[in-house]
Formats: structure tokens, sequence, C-alpha cells
């Protein structure tokens, strides 16, 4: 075999392997499937709670007054409306229970929890990816290389689930987690857009 028939049998090699690659992509980096069902649990915190459940782990809450306010209004809240109530865990809570906890904000629509945000102090990170990690190896979840950079100004990092998103983020001298139920907050979105879509459609020049 000649010289220019080797080379064109190698040339046919490589566009056929290149073709058979491009059909069969190598797959893809696992896909995080958490969804609020199976979110993780941090101090007895979990997305889907119920209010009941939420309060039982802040009994000294009830003696506050803007608390009882705040729970009626949960309670009341109809449609898609959220309320947001905030701990001190400290004088709230379990102090053990709690322990390095500084404050939780739980946001409450229909009666379950949909979005929880925990903030924690006494410990300092030398970057997002070391708290990332923390956090990885405590809740059993992927590692920092499937978080993305968040929005936010602090160093912040996201992990997207089929059904929730996780935040990591240090701030000063301390840290913190934010879950929330993404279906919730994107139905939000869609339906004030389509508001919005609809005052344009209606409105006359």
């Amino acid at each position: 075999m000649n010289k220019l028939a080797i080379a064109f049998v190698a040339l046919a090699f490589v566009t056929v392997t290149a073709i058979s690659q491009a059909s069969n992509p190598q797959p893809a980096r696992p896909k995080c499937n958490l969804t609020e069902a199976t979110a993780p649990s941090v101090r007895g915190l979990r997305l889907g709670m119920s209010t009941q459940q939420l309060l039982a782990l802040f009994p000294g809450s009830s003696k506050r007054r803007e608390m009882k306010d705040a729970v009626e209004k949960a309670k009341a809240a109809t449609g898609n409306e959220a309320s947001y109530l905030a701990f001190d865990p400290a004088t709230d809570g379990d102090a053990k229970q709690f322990g390095g906890v500084e404050s939780v904000s739980a946001g409450v629509n229909k009666g379950r929890v949909i979005d929880l945000s925990i903030q924690y102090g006494g410990a300092t990170w030398k970057d997002i990816d070391e708290w990332v990690a923390k956090l990885s190896e405590a809740l059993k979840l992927q590692g920092p290389g499937d978080w993305t950079v968040g929005p936010n100004e602090n160093p912040n990092k996201v992990l997207r689930c089929e059904g929730i998103e996780i935040e990591a983020a240090i701030q000063g001298g301390g840290s913190s987690i934010r879950m929330t139920n993404t279906e919730y907050f994107n139905g939000v979105l869609e339906r004030a857009k389509a508001a919005e879509d609809k005052k344009r459609r209606e409105i006359k020049p």
C-alpha cells in the first residue's frame, strides 16, 4: 500500500472516530438529583417540614409577640404568598442542638417550609471552597467541583439540584447555608412574568 493510500485510510479512520464520538458524547458529570423530599436535614431543620414541626424546634419563640404575629400571618397566608419567620437559637431553641448557630430564617408557604437559611458564627474559612467541602462532607452532598459561583457579593457557591438549590456563603467571621425549593420560586417568577406580559398586551398606546 503506497503512502497516499495509507494517509487516506488514516484520515478515514480519524473521521469515523470523530463522528462516532460526536454521536455518542461522553456521559455528563453526575447531576444532583435532590428534591424537597430528599433534601438534607441540618440540625433538625429541613425543607418541606410543617410550620408546627419548625416551631417545635424553637419553643422559646412563642413568648415573643412579634413571633406570634408572624405565625398568625403565616397561617392566614393564602395562594402563593410566603411568610418568613426568624429565630434566635440561643434563646428560642436548644442551645446544645444549635451550638454555633447564630440565626435561622424560614420561609413558609401553605404550612410548609420552602426556604431555609442558617447562619453560623465562631469559625472562619480561608475561602468558600473550604466551607463547601465541610458542608459536602457533613451533609453527604456532591463535592466543590459540582458547585457553581453564586450571584451574591459575598463569596458564595450554589449546588443546583432537581428540585432545590443549596447555597453556601462566607462573610466576615461566619458562614451560612441556604436551601430553597426551586419549584416554588420558579413558579413565582413565571406568574410574575405572565402578569407583566398581560399588562403589556392590554396597554393601549
